[in-house]
């Protein structure tokens, strides 16, 4: 009967991990195309001011 407790919490925290990965992944990108907008448009209004 240990052999099947030995693998169940093993499974979980794997999955879990998998699964939270690709979550990241389009926050990530959506930071990113985020910071790049707003560095070209603060870099536009720098072109107009000046």
């Amino acid at each position: 009967m240990s052999h099947p407790n030995r693998y169940t919490p093993t499974r979980r925290p794997a999955r879990a991990v998998a699964a939270s990965r690709p979550s990241l992944v389009p926050a990530a990108l959506t930071t990113l195309i985020l910071s790049v907008l707003l560095g070209l448009l603060s870099g536009a209004v720098w072109m107009q001011l000046t």
